[in-house]
């Protein structure tokens, strides 16, 4: 009973944070007031104040994080409206997904090496920009930190959707495919999410590039790992 009340209102906290920080948003629409940087925020400081561990926050809002699968499948809806455009341009998406990806691996394997990150850590940035469920499933295999994965992706996925938009408006990018693109290749869940605000198509796109990005990587990860 303890444990049900508990996770309830850590959920409630969760919920009513993340409807703060959209109405923050509303108000100041800036790429530093998007509504899960806002909320994350506020979590941190509340978790440390009440002196909660994220383990255990974890395990009270375990249901929502059930919820990443089904919210990942319902991205579908949109590639069908828009499957006759992203079948046109599936050369040029797959392109961008392969070398997005690719690089993302290279420069993660490359800097954690540098700094010196230990292995599992390493391996758990390698899939940084694989949306959660498919990541933590990766990480298994190729022996990342599984408890480090989610927060790495979603940290990803936060500042990849902050940082795109104004990346695209800096370089004037006005076509759809190129502008969907990067937000599902880097961002993810977070990061189509984002990319819905930006117009049908380019949410449809980047949906898309998530759901292929994650189908890819889940072959040429391990397999690269079998050579490592």
């Amino acid at each position: 009973m303890i444990h049900l009340i508990s996770s309830l209102l850590a959920m409630g906290i969760t919920v009513f944070y993340f409807i703060i920080g959209v109405k923050i948003h509303r108000l100041w629409p800036s790429p530093l007031t998007i509504p899960i940087f806002i909320s994350t925020i506020a979590l941190i400081v509340t978790l440390w104040i009440v002196d909660i561990p994220y383990e255990q926050y974890a395990d009270f809002t375990s249901f929502i994080t059930y919820l990443l699968g089904p919210a990942t499948v319902a991205l579908a809806f949109p590639l069908y409206q828009h499957r006759k455009l992203l079948v046109q341009h599936i050369q040029p998406i797959l392109l961008g997904i392969i070398t997005g990806s690719g690089m993302s691996i290279l420069l993660s394997y490359f800097f954690s090496m540098w700094l010196g990150i230990p292995s599992q850590w390493n391996r758990s940035l390698l899939i940084k920009t694989i949306t959660t469920p498919v990541a933590v499933d990766i990480g298994k295999v190729i022996g990342a930190n599984i408890d480090v994965i989610p927060t790495v992706v979603i940290v990803t996925g936060m500042f990849g959707a902050m940082i795109i938009p104004t990346i695209i408006k800096w370089l004037g990018v006005k076509h759809p495919i190129a502008k969907g693109l990067p937000f599902g290749v880097i961002s993810h869940g977070v990061g189509t999410a984002q990319a819905i605000k930006e117009g049908e198509k380019e949410g449809a796109v980047s949906g898309a590039a998530m759901a292929l990005t994650a189908t890819i990587m889940s072959f040429v990860i391990p397999i690269l790992f079998l050579f490592v």
